[in-house]
């Protein structure tokens, strides 16, 4: 019984020393965030099709968005550098446009792609710090070229809406700097990232409950994202308001930087 209470008040003190030794909260950071296509993959076809690190383009050779002969899927901001409060407003950071005009059926067309993001963060306030490793993730992009002609086989408000779907992990990650746990998330804010209908999913190419958004044939649809750090779990009051990215491996990355620090 000894040995148990002495075990026992040994792991309490091991505790509240783990607890004292955390350092005050991070309440401002420095940020650069970058996001880039990586990977695309087209069917095969004539026209043409470009992928570049901000742009994914298919059609007719020669065309343009403009001229309404290509459509693609293009990246604006795609280099951001800034502050964020942590508990405080969202930073925008990208802008993916979605270019949808009516093309030949003929004509090599997106089948998918990679979403390439990376972040840097810095302790800002109360005090600098250094920078924490850059985390890299991808997020796999599927995409439907549909056909413009009825029926288009799942809910569509034009003939036929084009499919746009990215796969995601958990909602929120944490990671932990200086004995504190912060939560990093993304999300949409022009809120047309939502749940697909199942047939829609179907469609892509994607398993049922897949998310992502739909565009109007011959309009351009912007999605806009942001992100916020808390020191809490981002509670998600319903997916059509918010459509949670989250920022895999963050953790791992951050607490291995701040081991390396110490050491």
């Amino acid at each position: 019984m000894k040995k148990i209470l002495s075990m026992l008040g040994a792991v309490a003190g091991l505790l509240i020393a783990t607890t004292a030794a955390a350092g005050p909260l991070v309440t401002q950071w420095s940020f650069s965030e970058k996001l880039a296509w990586t990977a695309a993959t087209f069917s095969s076809g004539t026209g043409t099709t470009s992928q570049s690190a901000t742009t994914l383009s298919w059609g007719q050779t020669g065309g343009s968005f403009g001229a309404g002969n290509r459509s693609g899927l293009d990246i604006t901001n795609d280099t951001v550098n800034s502050t964020i409060n942590t508990n405080g407003a969202p930073a925008v950071t990208n802008t993916i446009t979605h270019y949808n005009n009516p093309i030949d059926a003929s004509f090599s067309t997106l089948l998918s792609a990679n979403l390439l993001n990376q972040l840097t963060l810095t302790p800002n306030l109360p005090s600098v710090g250094p920078s924490l490793p850059t985390q890299s993730i991808n997020f796999n992009i599927s995409f439907k070229e549909t056909p413009n002609t009825a029926p288009c086989g799942f809910p569509s408000t034009s003939v036929c809406d084009d499919i746009f779907v990215i796969d995601l992990g958990a909602l929120n990650n944490s990671f932990m700097y200086d004995g504190n746990t912060y939560f990093v998330s993304i999300f949409s804010t022009t809120n047309n990232l939502i749940p697909l209908d199942p047939l829609t999913c179907a469609a892509a190419g994607a398993a049922t409950g897949c998310l992502g958004f739909q565009t109007l044939e011959g309009q351009n649809t912007p999605a806009t994202f942001a992100f916020v750090i808390t020191s809490d779990v981002v509670t998600i009051p319903e997916p059509s308001e918010l459509a949670l990215l989250a920022i895999g491996l963050l953790g791992l990355y951050f607490i291995r930087g701040r081991k390396s620090q110490k050491m």
